[in-house]
């Protein structure tokens, strides 16, 4: 008889699906590299349509293809993307998301949002005036701090389940 970890089904989550997720968790800001402002960095990377017709297509293809890590590095992509947009809905500092793009370019936010100190270059962000901005609010800037956290302890997990025999 054969080991009973051997017959299991692979699952979406499987694979490198939560090393995929934490790197895709910032992928959406990549666009702050052709970007001039911290405002204006929010091109269709930071729209949910994009990351949903990205997953739609990855796992499609990987079904046709019968690529077996197709669905958990793509599961990863769009969970990761999705968070990325979530917390910057919660933790607006500028803009907020366009939830709606492209049918309606309304920003949404869960607090109100100040576009005015969000017009610098990206790469300022890290200086003051910005970095105080961005960290005057304890509850948003804990929020992240404990969204990252809770991250990396699951990559912890799985991977120390991963390594048992």
């Amino acid at each position: 008889m054969g080991n009973a970890l051997s017959c299991k089904n692979p699952t979406w989550t499987d694979g490198p699906f939560l090393s995929v997720l934490l790197f895709s968790s910032i992928l959406p800001d990549v666009d702050g590299i052709w970007s001039n402002t911290v405002a204006g960095h929010h091109s269709f990377l930071h729209t949910p349509i994009f990351w949903i017709f990205l997953f739609i297509g990855m796992t499609g293809l990987g079904s046709i293809s019968n690529i077996r890590w197709m669905k958990p590095v793509s599961l990863g992509i769009v969970l990761g993307a999705m968070l990325h947009l979530f917390t910057d809905w919660i933790t607006a500092r500028t803009v907020g998301i366009q939830w709606l793009y492209p049918f309606n370019m309304t920003n949404f936010d869960v607090y109100s949002v100040q576009p005015e100190k969000g017009q610098i270059p990206v790469w300022d962000m890290i200086r003051d005036p910005y970095f105080s901005f961005y960290i005057e609010n304890k509850v948003l800037l804990w929020f992240e701090i404990g969204m990252n956290g809770l991250a990396l302890i699951l990559f912890g997990k799985n991977k120390l389940q991963g390594n048992r025999v």
